[in-house]
């Protein structure tokens, strides 16, 4: 069943699709206005939904919301005979114990009030062990009953502080960043075609319906997670859901009319029922976040962010812009890190992306090596295709990624 915070009211289970009325509350699971979390500058609304597949006995996926640690997350098991539904507990259950601790908190803290570079990284690496658990959790727990064997799940977090949310991704689960003038999807599938198209290597045959996944919780020990955070304005809203929300929702266009729902409520049975009605027979399951009014103002954040400015204006790309058209660059982008050794994708969700340096040296397929306000794959904000080998990270590296 999906997870509710031990702190609230048990939720409602979500009652089966065919039984359930667009306009009734059945997979409403959690729904607050005006919470105030600790740690975070804004205000924020909620709501979490979620509903059985046509024809199922379990719903395997699971949904946490827990706003006294500015935490929420969404997985979506699998395994069959119940033991996804297993998979998603277990690695919420550890997200929110291992989120939840006093060293954790302390890091976080940390970060709340000093934002500077280390802390920020921090927070990543806390992320990452996290979900590093999770999956050994899953990997255990898949041991101890024959049925249970070969059990997984997809694994989406979102942790807001000052006035940032930072995220942790695994599998084809996706979070969202709604703002008012645009719908940018933040992750990409750790699915068999995604990943072929993010390499850039080769163009993959057209998308079947359900890409195997090659990265999630429980299947093996070697995990990836990808963690990126972005900037939180008033007005701003985060949408994480399940492959049964959105695989039906091919229509961008639609998908981000329905994201700009009046309500958290509304969008979460709006996304749900639109599914449905598309004939998605798959359990599908939302979690919407809305930012409100800023009530907390802090030291400006402003020792980093001075320097990437800088750092942006003197790109090849923005060089002769204003500040107010750096400052715009900035807010559409998406700051990402990568590890000693990674390589730059081309793709990130269904889009084409080129990336500024911001900090950190890559070296490109020629063997030529860029640093800071260095600009990549500037092909790709000319929708042309690049094939073959990707720029390299020597060291680890800061990028803006936009599209």
């Amino acid at each position: 069943m999906p997870k509710s915070s031990p702190d609230h009211s048990p939720a409602p289970s979500p009652s089966r699709p065919e039984a359930s009325e667009p306009e009734s509350d059945d997979w409403m699971l959690e729904r607050q206005l005006g919470v105030v979390i600790p740690s975070f500058d804004f205000r924020v609304d909620y709501a979490a939904a979620s509903s059985m597949g046509v024809g199922r006995e379990h719903n395997e996926d699971a949904l946490l919301c827990h706003p006294q640690s500015g935490l929420f997350a969404i997985a979506d098991g699998m395994g069959g005979h119940a033991a996804g539904e297993v998979a998603a507990q277990v690695s919420l259950e550890v997200v929110e114990r291992e989120l939840g601790a006093r060293e954790a908190r302390n890091e976080i803290e940390r970060y709340a009030k000093e934002p500077e570079l280390e802390n920020r990284r921090a927070l990543f690496e806390l992320l990452e062990r996290t979900l590093g658990a999770a999956n050994d959790a899953v990997i255990q727990a898949g041991r101890k009953k024959a049925s249970h064997k070969g059990m997984g799940t997809t694994l989406d977090v979102v942790l807001t502080v000052r006035d940032r949310a930072f995220f942790a991704h695994v599998g084809d689960s996706r979070a969202y960043l709604v703002r008012p003038t645009a719908t940018l999807q933040l992750t990409h599938d750790h699915a068999a075609y995604d990943t072929l198209r993010t390499s850039g290597k080769r163009t993959p045959a057209p998308r079947f319906s359900r890409s195997p996944l090659t990265n999630s919780i429980g299947h093996r020990r070697r995990l990836v997670v990808d963690t990126l955070f972005v900037d939180l304005a008033a007005g701003d809203r985060i949408v994480m859901c399940t492959d049964g929300v959105f695989n039906s929702l091919e229509d961008e266009f639609e998908f981000a009319r329905l994201c700009r729902a009046a309500d958290d409520a509304e969008l979460c049975r709006a996304m749900i029922q639109a599914a449905r009605e598309q004939g998605e027979r798959d359990d599908a399951s939302i979690v919407a976040l809305s930012v409100k009014e800023r009530f907390v103002k802090r030291r400006s954040d402003a020792g980093p962010r001075a320097r990437d400015i800088v750092t942006v204006s003197s790109s090849p790309l923005l060089i002769d812009l204003s500040a107010a058209h750096v400052l715009s660059a900035l807010a559409a982008g998406v700051e990402v890190e990568l590890k000693k050794g990674a390589e730059v994708p081309r793709a990130v969700a269904s889009d084409r992306v080129a990336y500024i340096i911001l900090d950190g040296m890559v070296e490109l397929p020629s063997g030529r090596t860029l640093g800071a306000s260095g600009l990549l794959m500037v092909e790709s904000l000319l929708d042309l295709v690049v094939r073959g080998q990707l720029p390299k990270v020597l060291e680890r590296t800061r990028l803006l990624r936009i599209r």
